[in-house]
């Protein structure tokens, strides 16, 4: 895992080493251990691989600032937390044999060892156990056709000397980042939007669109269309590539999910079950080599529970692919002095004694937030939807003080097999075919699951089968109806439009459930989920896996009848038969949902109580927000002393802090400062 930084212009003017070199070293938490430069004059062909104050003396190479009276027209710039083969064989940027290729590469390529067989009978040799020089290897051989071949996570930038190409590439869901800003003057890109932003490279210019379906809604940019809250900065979507040469810029799709995939007979469950059950263990199989210590994320739930109980299970038959989990694997949860329901200290209790795990825990309390707020919102480059990512934080620099330096976790599930409890989609689903008996029965079976009211997701789903054009002004009209246009600055929402979600969303994403469940995976929440997730973990140098999201596992999840995945009112129906015998009963049937969660609530309440002068009409959030509004909102919150959420307060907090933080000059907190 790692950070990359490029940039190429095609007007020819010489490139500011000294930006590249800041804006390498702006992310420098992401690779602590290594440090590299490639810098390239594309019209006469010289290429000069140099090192900065982290690169590994025994490379013995001249540092970057030996070439800054050069001239450079491309160059990339990277930093490497070693994962993989430790040795100074893996540094980046790196080479083909035959000097052709340069590539930078942030991820991990999970089948990388299968791919080195196959290539090694192609005539490749192969000088270190990286899977960067097997991705390398892999492009030599075949081309863009490569990323089929994968399976991992990555974001890659590749240079090719004699087609004087730029390629770049994310990974089929996105779980690495890569950001870019393009004209016709050239690109640049980065693993991070603070490397492009506070850097120099652009102005911080906030997105206005973006800020204020944020405000209105919760709503964050799409990645799909390459959305960010930056104006002049884009997002390569997930599952794409972009090729740039001389006058072309392309962008292809290489991978996509079908909504519309076969279904797989529901006659044949127990070998269904079967399959599900041993593509998971070996997708957490592959996520365990490493070359360093290794831990797990344990919230509690189903999800992180199934991949402990499965390391477990592994470890017990042997034959691991890393002895980098030592006779105990390491656990790492979050958890309060508070009781239920955000502690989930009884659940992780029981896995924990299942396992025989060694268990580490991290208690977020508001205290920490409010010191640790402004580093967090720096780290995540963009506002956030609420406080639990804080929670995920806490955990993250708890494995990283344990010495651990990679960690599986659970992400994914929810949004693969039904999780959020979209009842009313699978419903509508019953009744389009007619099933009217099966949707009543389903729907009393919710009641009992979830306690909600049986004609609740019923009248749902009717209003789901509905023509599309039809549901939509139902919903244009509902939303018109509950959202709060006074907390807006008055100018600022009537430029936008006065739009909703119903604007900004089809009721496509609803018609059907393997439909609902790609818009989650692909638009919704997931890209969010990840980009919270990278940013937590490579800010203390840890390098999150996540098995749920390996392609095949996805593939395979999305082809099955909507009766796998929901049924007698259970989500996850496919995942909880599974793991029947591998994960304790209590967890595998919990009928409550928690996650990584904080006592918001409560602790919004307190924060506001003590810093009531956040919103003053000098505020930076006033060029967006009513702040004589917001404040009397706060005050009457404050006054009801309710524990009911009001779930705009942190996304005003989060604003305000956001724009103090990328509007400064400084580029670094002090304790991410060399």
């Amino acid at each position: 895992m790692c950070g990359i930084f490029g940039t190429w212009h095609l007007d020819g003017k010489p490139i500011d080493l000294t930006v590249l070199q800041r804006a390498t070293n702006i992310m420098r938490h992401r690779g602590p251990d290594d440090e590299g430069y490639l810098l390239v004059n594309t019209e006469s062909g010289r290429t000069a691989p140099c090192a900065g104050d982290d690169t590994d003396p025994r490379l013995d190479m001249h540092p970057l600032e030996s070439f800054f009276g050069e001239a450079f027209d491309l160059a990339l710039g990277f930093r490497r937390l070693a994962i993989l083969d430790l040795s100074p064989a893996g540094h980046q940027p790196m080479r083909s044999a035959d000097g052709r290729l340069w590539i930078a590469m942030n991820g991990e390529i999970y089948n990388h060892e299968q791919l080195r067989s196959e290539l090694s009978q192609h005539g490749y040799d192969f000088d270190s156990r990286t899977d960067t020089e097997v991705a390398l290897a892999a492009y030599e051989q075949w081309g863009p056709d490569c990323l089929a071949r994968f399976n991992g996570m990555w974001a890659l930038a590749l240079w090719d000397q004699i087609e004087n190409c730029l390629f770049l590439a994310r990974d089929r869901l996105g779980i690495k980042p890569l950001y870019y800003v393009k004209d016709d003057s050239g690109i640049t890109f980065a693993s991070e939007i603070k490397a492009l932003v506070q850097s120099g490279v652009v102005p911080f210019a906030p997105d206005d669109e973006a800020i204020y379906k944020y405000l209105l809604a919760g709503y964050q940019p799409n990645p799909r269309t390459g959305g960010t809250f930056f104006r002049q900065v884009h997002s390569l979507a997930p599952g794409h590539t972009l090729t740039v040469r001389p006058g072309d810029f392309t962008m292809r799709q290489f991978w996509s999910l079908d909504p519309q995939a076969p279904r797989e007979s529901v006659a044949r469950e127990s070998h269904t079950f079967e399959e599900f059950r041993g593509l998971l263990t070996d997708a957490v199989r592959l996520r365990l080599r490493t070359d360093v210590p290794l831990g797990s994320c344990l919230s509690g739930g189903l999800d992180s529970s199934s991949i402990v109980c499965t390391i477990s299970q592994l470890m017990t038959a042997g034959g691991l692919p890393t002895a980098q989990l030592g006779d105990q694997q390491k656990t790492f949860s979050a958890v309060y002095e508070t009781a239920a329901p955000y502690n989930e200290t009884e659940h992780i209790a029981r896995v924990v004694q299942a396992t025989r795990s060694d268990p580490h825990y991290s208690v977020p309390t508001l205290e920490r937030l409010r010191e640790e707020v402004e580093r967090l919102i720096w780290h995540q480059d963009e506002p956030f939807m609420s406080t639990s990512v804080f929670a995920q934080w806490c955990v993250m620099n708890e494995a990283r003080a344990s010495g651990v330096k990679v960690l599986l976790d659970g992400q994914g599930a929810d949004e693969l097999l039904a999780g959020y409890r979209p009842y009313s989609v699978f419903l509508a689903d019953l009744l389009r075919q007619g099933r009217v008996i099966g949707a009543v029965r389903e729907a009393r079976a919710m009641s009992e699951r979830s306690g909600v009211a049986p004609w609740s997701p019923l009248v749902g789903a009717l209003r789901y089968i509905l023509p599309h054009q039809l549901m939509d002004g139902i919903r244009r009209t509902w939303y018109a109806h509950e959202q709060d246009w006074s907390v807006l600055d008055r100018d600022f929402a009537s430029r936008l439009g006065h739009t909703t979600v119903a604007d900004w969303q089809s009721a496509s994403a609803y018609h059907g459930l393997r439909r609902h469940l790609r818009y989650l995976l692909q638009e919704s929440s997931l890209p969010h989920l990840l980009r919270y997730e990278d940013r937590n973990s490579m800010a203390v140098g840890v390098e999150a896996r996540v098995p749920f999201l390996d392609h095949r596992l996805v593939e395979f999840c999305l082809r099955q009848d909507s009766s796998m995945l929901i049924r007698d009112g259970w989500t996850k129906w496919m995942l909880r038969k599974a793991m029947e015998g591998t994960v304790p009963g209590s967890i595998a049937w919990r009928r409550d949902k928690v996650g990584f969660e904080t006592p918001e609530p409560a602790w919004l309440r307190q924060w506001m109580r003590e810093e009531s002068d956040l919103f003053e009409n000098d505020s930076l959030s006033a060029a967006y927000l009513n702040t004589e509004a917001i404040r009397a909102a706060l005050a009457s919150w404050l006054k009801s002393g309710t524990e009911t959420p009001c779930p705009p307060v942190w996304r005003w907090i989060n604003l305000e802090l956001w724009l103090r933080c990328f509007s400064q000059a400084a580029p670094l907190p002090k304790e991410d400062a060399r």
